[in-house]
């Protein structure tokens, strides 16, 4: 399975921006080593370097490294984020066909597969949503505003998961599929990456879970 990740598209969403050659050589060179190293290993000097700019030309347009995140995370949530979902969720009602457990288990397949294939940005974003109110507000803000660019696409997904429970609101469907995943993400690759995990064994349990909470 071939999978998009983020640093392969953050390049092209920030070449369509209106910014400045500065702004665009800061922003990436600070996706790819937060991604690589942590947003706390990272300092302004190093993506200053990595960037070929002078920290000077950085903290020009970013008054400090945590503005330069959130200037990250604006672009992921505001413009990388309904592409993405579009993506998936054209690939979800194309399954439109199968049973409920089948339907699931290409959800919990295809997204675990993108955790994996982008778990560098995500546990940033987790791990500083967690201390950053900023960032989770911005992170939520994108997440509703992608739903609402991808409407049409995700109503029909939600006929497809919601029609034994009507009374379910979209969030509630939202958090009985993405609660598991996120879930099992943060353990594996945050909390406890050492252990060893039978990855087969933890998809037929997370498909189970979330069909038992739809049906």
């Amino acid at each position: 399975m071939t999978v998009k990740t983020i640093l392969a598209t953050y390049q092209e969403v920030v070449a369509r921006k209106k910014l400045t050659p500065g702004q665009q050589k800061a922003l990436l060179a600070a996706i790819e080593l937060f991604a690589k190293q942590g947003y706390d290993a990272t300092s302004t000097a190093q993506i200053a370097s990595w960037a070929h700019i002078s920290e000077g030309t950085i903290f020009k347009y970013y008054p400090s490294k945590e503005q330069l995140l959130l200037a990250v995370v604006e672009l992921l949530t505001n413009d990388l984020l309904p592409q993405l979902q579009a993506e998936f969720l054209a690939k979800v009602v194309a399954s439109d066909k199968v049973a409920l457990p089948a339907l699931v288990r290409v959800i919990v397949t295809d997204r675990l597969a993108f955790m994996k294939a982008n778990q560098q940005l995500l546990r940033i974003l987790l791990q500083e949503g967690l201390t950053k109110p900023k960032v989770r507000t911005l992170v939520s803000q994108g997440f509703s505003q992608s739903l609402k660019a991808n409407g049409e696409v995700f109503t029909r997904f939600l006929t497809l998961v919601n029609h034994r429970h009507p009374d379910y609101e979209p969030a509630v469907i939202i958090r009985l599929i993405l609660g598991p995943l996120v879930t099992y993400f943060s353990q594996r690759f945050i909390l406890a990456p050492d252990l060893a995990y039978n990855e087969k064994r933890d998809i037929d349990l997370m498909v189970t879970q979330i069909v038992a909470g739809l049906s």
